[in-house]
């Protein structure tokens, strides 16, 4: 079960957002002279319903007491708690009916997307996968094995709005118009491709796989923040910064903006954010769970 969360936005209150799993609630601009609302979508990855301090059960558990997401914990109490949610269980699916409205049963899109024409299913002696959509989303006719639509961030651009995608993209397989977020109707895109993963989410290893694979494969490589090689950030704060200076930008252009937010956190590799790992230990966690717990709570801070 995935369970979602919104709030109703003022016209600009920086990434006090909506983290949702799988629906996206998009507000019509009316006919009045008022300004058309900003709309801020926050996407997290792989992240499990009790892996918060927020309970989506009917009474707190042991998991719940595990992490500190007091972000969360603050929008759950301001906005709106759905605890019948449901979420496609890989990436690319969840990721494509977000930018459709589409079910997954609907656009075809299945299973998570990386190669071309290439299905990421094992072989199986008896049963056969049928024939999905394994190139993921597209706008443009007759690519094969593609749902082919106009997404939402297309029509919001087409109604003025500044659209600008940051963070894990996984609309589209590679060499496909759909792994490149700017051929989906974003304006700006800051970090997406077709890999549903981080190379790493360390800037001193450049975001890259390269440290960690033999031979390497830079499939997995994060773009676009160059800026950040070599330094001591995390991913999650690297994303966070510029996605914010794109929402100043716009506002100081008096330019309404759909932010697409999606963190590649808290997707494997799993690596620490230093910011928060060590007081996980210091409560007696093992370190992967402390390391999942330091991930979650970088995303968090990134909300607040």
């Amino acid at each position: 079960m995935q369970s979602l969360l919104f709030h109703a936005l003022p016209k600009w209150a920086p990434f006090q957002l909506l983290p949702a799993l799988a629906a996206l609630a998009v507000p019509v601009p009316s006919a009045t002279a008022d300004p058309p609302p900003n709309i801020l979508f926050f996407l997290v990855d792989d992240m499990g319903w009790q892996e918060t301090s927020v309970p989506f059960h009917t009474e707190v558990t042991d998991l719940n007491r595990r992490y500190q997401t007091p972000n969360m914990e603050q929008l759950a109490a301001e906005g709106m708690k759905f605890t019948q949610a449901y979420a496609s269980a890989v990436c690319s699916p969840t990721r494509v009916s977000a930018l459709t409205g589409m079910n997954v049963a609907r656009h075809r899109v299945t299973n998570w997307t990386l190669r071309r024409n290439a299905s990421p299913d094992n072989p199986h002696k008896t049963l056969n996968p049928p024939a999905w959509n394994v190139n993921g989303i597209c706008a443009e006719p007759d690519l094969e094995r593609t749902a082919q639509v106009t997404p939402l961030p297309a029509l919001l651009h087409a109604a003025g709005y500044r659209t600008i995608h940051v963070g894990k993209a996984h609309f589209g397989a590679k060499d496909t118009p759909g792994e490149e977020p700017l051929n989906l109707g974003f304006d700006i895109n800051i970090a997406g491709h077709c890999a549903g993963g981080p190379g790493s989410y360390w800037g001193e290893k450049n975001f890259s796989a390269a440290w960690r694979t033999n031979p390497p494969d830079l499939i997995w490589d994060v773009p676009g923040l160059a800026a950040y090689h070599g330094q001591d950030i995390y991913l999650t704060e690297a994303l966070t910064r510029e996605a914010i200076k794109a929402v100043e930008q716009s506002v100081a252009d008096h330019q309404p903006f759909y932010l697409y937010m999606s963190h590649y956190a808290v997707h494997a590799p799993w690596e620490k954010d230093d910011r928060f790992y060590q007081k996980y230990l210091d409560t007696g966690l093992k370190p992967f769970e402390a390391t999942l717990a330091s991930m979650i709570e970088g995303m968090d801070k990134s909300l607040g």
